[in-house]
């Protein structure tokens, strides 16, 4: 016999005694359930009360990010992580189809690193080493992460080098004119000395540190693409060389230049 939720056997008996097994299958739901069962015979009906508790409910907890990990040029820049964050209802251990997003927050480790949400930044990196650090995600409730390494390049570092060919021994200055300088070279910040020529090492973050031909004291920073003027100051001489000097366009990689 089946009534509501419960079956019971045997539905019919004879005369003297006789056991009714009633039989309830898992509460699949949130609620407490109950009926009744009648049973009559000899004139009488007597009713036995049934009743079941509610399922038990658990939650099955699910967390990705990806990918897993950023690389970030050296310049700064913003990227984005995808953060897959649910749990799903279980009663009675087994899963429902009940799906509810579930929060989530983020936290980040590292020098020149933050992190808003689902996007990661990273600053401009001035240094010549690379730096990294780590986006760690945790899911509430559940307290589970996912950790996303990070990485950013260095800044590059070009080599600008000036050949003193008539000489032995001489100082170079860089101006971001062609007009003719109007102090003496000591007046003016110079790039470097040498016998046979002189190094600078310069990035695109600060740029290269260059004269301007109508201040003792104030420089500005050239860039790639800009027009640089070189002048050299022979060994022992207190005057710039009107002969030998050049002027060039700065570009992003080593260069040699030869006035």
């Amino acid at each position: 016999m089946q009534k509501d939720f419960i079956t019971a056997t045997p539905d019919s008996g004879g005369s003297g005694s006789t056991t009714v097994t009633a039989t309830a299958p898992a509460n699949q739901t949130e609620s407490a359930r109950s009926t009744s069962l009648s049973v009559a015979g000899g004139g009488m009906t007597r009713t036995v009360g049934a009743s079941q508790a509610a399922g038990v409910v658990t939650w099955n907890y699910y967390f990705s990010v990806t990918p897993t990990s950023l690389s970030f040029v050296a310049g700064g820049e913003t990227k984005s992580v995808t953060v897959t964050s649910y749990r799903k209802k279980v009663i009675n251990g087994v899963e429902t189809s009940t799906q509810e997003n579930v929060n989530w927050t983020p936290t980040v480790s590292g020098t020149g690193f933050s992190v808003s949400g689902s996007n990661v930044t990273a600053a401009a990196n001035s240094a010549t080493t690379t730096r990294s650090g780590t986006a760690t995600y945790t899911q509430t409730g559940s307290g589970k992460t996912q950790a996303v390494s990070l990485s950013q390049a260095a800044v590059p570092r070009f080599t600008l080098t000036i050949q003193f060919r008539d000489y032995q021994g001489a100082t170079a200055y860089l101006f971001n004119s062609s007009g003719t300088p109007l102090y003496k070279p000591n007046d003016y910040y110079s790039m470097g000395s040498g016998y046979d020529n002189a190094s600078i090492t310069w990035g695109e973050t600060n740029g290269l540190t260059v004269c301007k031909i109508a201040s003792k004291t104030e420089t500005v920073q050239a860039k790639a693409g800009d027009s640089i003027t070189v002048r050299i100051q022979q060994s022992g001489s207190s005057s710039f060389d009107p002969m030998h000097f050049s002027t060039f366009t700065l570009k992003a990689k080593n260069q040699t230049i030869t006035p």
